[in-house]
This record gives structure tokens, sequence and C-alpha cells, in this order.
């Protein structure tokens, strides 16, 4: 087994966090190894959209090149659609961090322009290649890697798990993954042939469906549809992109989708939140959806992976003790998380979900916005972030006029 040389910090996993997070520490002069287990990225079907607050983020790291270079597109607002015709839109500008825009992108697109720009900031980068278990020895973690052609070990002050939800660092930590039940799919399709004269994310909310559609580039759309299992199983949608698009027409515009290609595969996922206990050990932490992994119906996942490699970055170069900087953002990053969390699950407990209950929180959820039209600041979610908000009763009775 080849051995390789020490490094300050040791990365499993180069999608969009743990790329960007290897450049960021690279550009500060720290020892960086990025592994990276897939070839080619492939179309993720979700993360493609990153709200005001999370563009924030990105402007503080000063990254936004990378979004740039792989061709992001600025969305000025959010439009909803009533008898199949859009409503007034809301713009992002008057209430976002510095009157900044969301941002769309095709993932793999994103993956390829960040993972490059970690490579140009000095990052040691292997690709293809897996990190397959790690090893403890004092100050030191050692994380066996393998790659086509070889197995090799390497020495690190930190490693970091980047590998998303379903990889193995979450057993790195000492801790183990859960998971809220799940209660939706959430189908997306990659499609070319939408006009865009001014850039939106559109939306269709009703009870038992939620399809809303936004630009990723300038000639690329994602439009994504929630269906109940139940619905899901009765259409036989996942096999027809055809079947597909006219579900999704049904309460839009029809020629807003009359030239429609399809120029990606479809796929349905199951909406929930999943989370590892632990985000930090001894030598080992946590970011983005490895960390934590938000129901991807609101869309916030990537705003909040971006929120974690500014916090850690900042925790790390800042502070010399390690163990204390790991300490410090798991508490941070799990009181956001708390939060984002909470609004994943009240949201999809008005729509799409259905029934009494449902019809009775909508109706609170509305004589509480006559009452306190921003609820207090969680109607501000998406352009200002989820700080100052609390995952508490007195927010969940305040979120829906005091409904049971």
């Amino acid at each position: 087994m080849k051995s390789q040389d020490a490094y300050d910090i040791v990365i499993a996993g180069g999608g969009i966090a743990g790329s960007l997070f290897a450049g960021v520490m690279a550009r500060a002069g720290v020892g960086v190894f990025l592994i990276e287990k897939e070839a080619r990225f492939r179309d993720r079907i979700r993360g493609e959209s990153i709200f005001p607050w999370g563009v924030a983020e990105v402007m503080r790291l000063g990254v936004r090149e990378v979004f740039d270079r792989a061709g992001a597109v600025e969305i000025v607002g959010l439009r909803s659609f009533e008898d199949r015709q859009p409503a007034d839109p809301y713009y992002w500008a008057p209430d976002s961090i510095d009157s900044l825009p969301m941002l769309g992108f095709e993932h793999p697109r994103l993956q390829e322009a960040a993972i490059a720009w970690a490579a140009e900031q000095g990052a040691t980068v292997a690709r293809p290649a897996k990190v397959t278990d790690i090893d403890r020895d004092g100050q030191h973690q050692t994380a066996r890697i393998q790659s086509r052609d070889e197995q090799m070990t390497t020495r690190a002050r930190l490693i970091v798990g980047a590998d998303g939800k379903t990889g193995a660092s979450r057993r790195w930590t000492g801790g183990s993954s859960r998971s809220d039940p799940k209660h939706h799919l959430l189908g997306g399709v990659l499609v070319g042939g939408i006009d865009w004269p001014e850039r939106f994310v559109d939306m269709v909310s009703n009870p038992g469906r939620v399809n809303y559609w936004f630009p990723v580039s300038t000639d690329r759309t994602r439009i994504f549809l929630a269906l109940t299992p139940e619905q899901h199983a009765e259409t036989a949608i996942a096999s027809s992109f055809e079947r597909f698009m006219a579900l999704v027409g049904e309460e839009a515009s029809a020629d807003r989708f009359a030239m429609v290609e399809q120029a990606g595969p479809l796929g349905f996922f199951p909406n929930q939140c999943t989370w590892a206990t632990q985000l930090a050990g001894p030598g080992v932490v946590l970011i983005g959806d490895a960390a934590g992994s938000l129901d991807p119906t609101q869309g916030h996942g990537t705003s909040h992976l971006m929120r974690d490699i500014r916090v850690l970055s900042d925790m790390l170069t800042t502070e010399s003790h390690w163990p204390r900087a790991l300490e410090i953002y798991a508490r941070q990053r799990q009181e956001t998380y708390d939060v984002l969390r909470a609004f994943d699950r009240w949201m999809v407990a008005m729509r799409p979900a259905t029934g009494d209950e449902a019809a009775r929180l909508r109706e609170g959820h509305l004589r509480a916005i006559d009452a306190d039209p921003a609820l207090g600041g969680w109607r501000m979610l998406s352009s200002r972030g989820p700080d100052g908000l609390r995952a508490d009763e007195a927010s969940r009775r305040h979120f829906f006029g005091d409904a049971r």
C-alpha cells in the first residue's frame, strides 16, 4: 500500500461542498487533499438553486466566480400561478441581503467548476478515488484511499466528510444517521425550450401537489413535481417524460411548455430530512449533506452548505485549537439545521399535505400572515436566512396562528 505525504486536511467527497471548502482552505495556505469518487459528474436532479441568503454566503467566501464559470444565472424573484396564469411576482431585491438575487445552476457544471477551482487554489485532487476508512493515531488521522489502480494511505490533522447523506463519513464521527418519515416523492427533469425574458422561480402549490420550475442556465430549465406515493404509482409518471409534462402543464399556461424538450434524465426520490447524530469527532467533521440534508421541497440545501463552508473555514483559519473550532462549528451548524428542518416540516404539513389537519394549518397560517406579514422573520427566510429564528414551540404556534 502506497503512503502519501501528510496533509492538514483530507476531504472525502469532491462535490460542491467538498470542492469549494477545499479551495477556500487551500487559498488560505492550508494543505488540502481532496478525494472524489466520480470520474465524471452526472445529473443529480436536485440542488440546483441557491437562495439570496446563500448567495450572501457565496459573496462572503469570495467564490462567486466559480458559479459564473459554471454558467449560473440570476433569478430575480418568485412567481405563483393562479388559474393557469402567473400572479404578480415577488422580487427578492427589496428584502434580500445586499439586494442579492437567487442563483440557478446546473449541478454537474458547478461540481466540475468547483473541483477545478480547488485545484487552482492549490488543493491536491485524487479522482476517481474514494476514502474507504480512517484510523486514528494521537493527533493525526490516517485515511485509507482506493483509486482505480492502487490503494494508498495519507495522514491528516483533520478529515472532512463531504460525501453526501449516504456516504460513509457519518459513522466516522462516532454517530449514526437519522431521518424523518418519508411523505412525498419529488420528481425532476432538465429541459430546454422555455423562454425566460425575466427569470423567476415559477410555482403552483395546491393540496396534494406542488410543482415549480426555474432556469439553471441561459438555455436550460429544471422542473420539479411533488406527488404523494399514491399519485406517483397511479400516474406511472416516472417512466414517461410526456406524462410528467402533461401533469405539470395542467396548472400552468399551455404556451409555457409548448416547445419543451427533454435535456436530462427524469427521476423521483423521497422527500425527507436526514442527518448525522454527531457532526464532529476527534479529528473528523462533516459538512453539507453528510452533516444533514434537508427536504428538497423547500430548496435550502445549497444555501446551507455555503453557510457550512463559511463558518467552518472561518473557525479553522482563526482558531489555532482545531478541536475547539470543530465544537463551535458543530453547535452553530446544528442550530441552523434545526431552524431549516422546522421550516421544511411546517411547510409540507400545509402543502402538499391533504386532509382536515392540513386545511386547519393553512387557515391558521393565513391568519398569522394577516396579523404579522413577516411572521417574525419566517416569511423572509429565503431572502434573509435563518439567523435570529428559533425552532421552538412558540415559533411554531406563531407560524400557524396558534393552530393546533
